[in-house]
């Protein structure tokens, strides 16, 4: 039985699978399996996938029908052995002492039944730019909703996962309401290490050019509707939903959808007024009215 299982849900990355593999086989620490669940690649992933099994058996291959990354993580998470799990996204990759330093770091607590988060770096595929996070907070919730921890950044004892799971009709938060779930019944711990590459590129879920803004609108309002969302301070929650909104507005506005940008912008000021934004939002709406940008290039 290995001490971790990586978990990599995968869905069309067969060009950056083989990268993001090459960060596993190389870790320090060697006591780990990779399960890379296939949800429904309509690529070549199953062949990359294979080619990899052969240079290493340590990797196993499941495949399920298109289901979205949270029904592809619970599929992961049945078939782990590990001890310990980690969730890897599929196009992000660790550093190559990561598990040497998560295994070091969970020897130190006495191998606790808790979820583990590291540090990371923006990585655009050349470059990589550590990210400076806060501390976690005497609100542990808050702090995970203030500042979002991507799953490649978590390990978390198994045990913890046979109670919590993510949640499959959740897109794109799915991941932050695990989190604060975990944590308001285990420990969370911070382990201020830059381990994991985030890679930036147009793919990303998260990225505005995709107006991931709708799906994240509707996860949190799913989310917010759970009694468990009472430990998040009503501010930021406000501050949450109105960046949401945000996006979505700045979605439009770049799209020259006027009417729709107009609503969501308003939308996002009268949810947070006082929102260290709020003068930006004001500024775009001001760029729907004809003539404005002249006026203002005037100046």
């Amino acid at each position: 039985m290995p001490f971790f299982s990586i978990i990599i849900p995968a869905y069309n990355r067969a060009d950056l699978l083989p990268e993001t593999f090459v960060s596993i086989k190389n870790q320090t620490f060697t006591d780990w399996e990779c399960i890379v669940v296939d949800d429904g690649s309509t690529d070549n992933t199953r062949e990359v996938i294979a080619r990899l099994q052969q240079e290493d058996s340590r990797i196993r291959y499941v495949y399920q029908k298109n289901a979205e990354r949270s029904a592809a993580r619970n599929n992961g998470i049945h078939h782990a052995q590990g001890k310990y799990l980690c969730f890897l996204d599929s196009d992000d990759a660790y550093t190559t002492n990561y598990l040497q330093e998560m295994y070091a770091f969970l020897q130190e607590k006495n191998f606790p039944e808790a979820l583990v988060v590291s540090g990371f770096c923006n990585w655009d595929g050349k470059n990589t730019l550590v990210q400076s996070i806060p501390k976690p907070s005497e609100n542990i919730a808050a702090w995970l909703f203030e500042y979002p921890v991507s799953p490649s950044r978590t390990c978390v004892h198994r045990a913890i996962t046979e109670k919590y799971r993510f949640r499959e009709d959740i897109v794109i938060v799915e991941d932050t309401v695990l989190w604060v779930s975990m944590a308001n019944e285990y420990p969370v711990l911070y382990m201020d290490k830059p381990l994991v590459w985030y890679r930036v590129h147009d793919g990303n879920s998260v990225n505005k050019k995709n107006n991931s803004g709708v799906k994240r609108l509707d996860g949190l309002k799913k989310f917010f509707k759970d009694p468990l969302s009472d430990i998040i301070p009503k501010p930021l929650k406000r501050k949450i939903m109105s960046d949401c909104y945000f996006s979505i507005g700045q979605f439009y506005f770049y799209n020259r959808e006027k009417i729709s940008a107009f609503k969501y912008l308003i939308i996002s000021i009268f949810t947070k007024p006082n929102h260290p934004q709020t003068k930006a939002k004001i500024f775009l709406i001001l760029c729907l009215i004809p003539g404005f940008q002249k006026i203002w290039g005037e100046k």
